[in-house]
């Protein structure tokens, strides 16, 4: 039997994974995708952060996802030139079955919504985690201040704006305080050089065409606050691709860190209806 937790890596994609594999469980699994600070710290860097991310799954499991979860990060040393819709290519050969539901977070969303309807045979569901189909200005402006901080060696500086928009409350002074020490145990990230293929990869990202003829069922999950996307950008991405739009009021880019029961309530009651 194989054990419910592995970190692995698959065709040179690091994961984590939660559960049984499909392979023994005959269970869809779910792939969640990772953001745009995937090459500060990817999933199999460190083993407290492989835990951290593994909660997730546990937490998704635990309130209904039958499958197992996996959480990918993405190559080290990609070409310069790498679009999303590129990640996207890379990803579909990655995947530990040959279909699965997708949840793309972020700039994950991005990856996941050209897999989708590139490939739609090899995806069952797609959730577009707060995640529009491109970034709206003020989202743009924070990006390329993140590219001016990384060209300047500036590290501590994207963790902390990182940690920013993710947490909030005790939970932000936390993992800002947890920056000061990791920033001074790793000078520079792992893959460094991919954060800025990344942040490009995310700034000429847009989808809308794609997402106007995806044939996968989709769900758009957003915050009236969040930072990189206005609530109108989700909503206009949900009537592009058809799909409903589960609006988290007075939320943003936090919400699957700190409001993790409001993040995935229409998650899981879209990907596993009746249950």
């Amino acid at each position: 039997m194989t054990p419910w937790f592995e970190l692995g890596q698959r065709r040179d994609h690091p994961y984590v994974r939660v559960g049984p594999p499909p392979e023994e469980s005959g269970e869809t699994p779910l792939v969640v995708v990772t953001g745009l600070n995937d090459p500060l710290l990817r999933v199999t860097d460190a083993l407290w952060f492989a835990g951290a991310v593994a909660s997730l799954g546990v937490r998704l499991r635990a309130r209904g996802y039958p499958g197992a979860v996996y959480v990918y990060s993405r190559p080290v040393g990609l070409p310069a030139d790498h679009t999303t819709r590129d990640m996207a290519r890379a990803l579909a050969r990655a995947l530990p079955a040959p279909s699965v539901d997708l949840l793309g977070v972020s700039m994950g969303g991005f990856v996941a919504q050209h897999l989708a309807a590139d490939a739609p045979d090899r995806v069952d569901h797609l959730v577009c985690g707060l995640a529009g189909a491109r970034l709206s200005p003020r989202g743009r402006d924070l990006i390329e201040r993140w590219r001016e901080w990384a060209a300047a060696g500036e590290w501590g500086r994207i963790y902390r704006a990182g940690a920013d928009a993710v947490a909030v409350g005790p939970l932000r002074r936390a993992m800002r305080a947890a920056t000061y020490p990791y920033e001074r145990l790793v000078s520079m990230p792992p893959a460094a050089v991919d954060f800025d293929v990344s942040a490009r990869a995310c700034l000429s990202h847009d989808a809308s065409d794609a997402l106007a003829g995806v044939e996968v069922p989709t769900l758009v999950v957003g915050g009236t606050e969040d930072p990189f996307f206005a609530a109108e950008e989700f909503r206009r991405t949900a009537d592009v691709a058809d799909a409903p739009f589960a609006r988290l009021d007075g939320l943003g880019h936090e919400a699957v860190v700190c409001e993790g029961p409001r993040f995935d309530r229409p998650v899981l009651e879209f990907l596993t209806p009746g249950k």
